[in-house]
């Protein structure tokens, strides 16, 4: 394990844990393999094209960080501030955000692939036009207004989740799974009325 040291992110050494660093700028396109980071700050706010294969990030702050067009494979980020972070266009597999404050993070145009968020929250995030495969879970997470439009709704499951709205686009709800309460939620996004007066 390397504590307390000041380093760049182009000398992290694949295998090792890094607890309370800080990063200075990469000269380099990041390339992270099989690193676990704990408390660490990084300088850097411009991580596009980046590519994180294996790696633990825990207790790290993003905000308004730019991931854009990153690659992200079985990577766990666990209690980071990822507030208005840019994930969009990324290529998401096995990849689970746990415990983190992600209100406005930006997903849009991404490839997703079993990959879920857990416990954290997420209002007014941005899942438009996302390609989702073998399913998207969020479990136990806020999802008030988050922004699903023009992404297809298969395999997405938000039934253990929290929202009073959310946006969606209706003709590709189909396979989304909800739990009963939000299913009422859901006629209303699809123009219905229900006439709860006894006959």
């Amino acid at each position: 394990m390397i504590t307390k040291q000041k380093l760049s992110l182009d000398e992290v050494v694949p295998g090792e844990t890094y607890e309370d660093c800080l990063f200075l700028y990469s000269s380099e396109r990041i390339h992270v393999d099989s690193v676990k980071f704990k408390n660490c700050e990084f300088q850097q706010t411009d991580f596009s094209d980046s590519e994180w294969l294996d790696c633990q990030i825990k207790d790290c702050h993003f905000l308004n960080n730019d991931f854009s067009s990153s690659v992200f494979y079985r990577t766990i980020f666990k209690k980071c501030q990822l507030m208005g972070t840019d994930f969009s266009n990324n290529h998401w597999k096995n990849t689970i955000v746990t415990d983190s404050k992600a209100d406005y993070l930006n997903l849009s145009g991404s490839k997703i692939e079993n990959s879920q968020f857990e416990k954290s929250s997420l209002v007014s995030a941005y899942f438009q036009d996302m390609q989702i495969k073998k399913g998207l879970n969020f479990t136990q997470c806020e999802l008030d207004k988050a922004d699903f439009l023009d992404t297809a709704l298969v395999g997405v499951d938000i039934s253990k989740s929290f929202f009073e709205t959310l946006n969606v686009t209706t003709d590709q709800v189909r396979g989304c799974i909800v739990s009963p309460v939000q299913a009422i939620a859901f006629i209303g996004l699809l123009g219905v009325k229900i006439n709860d007066e006894d006959s």
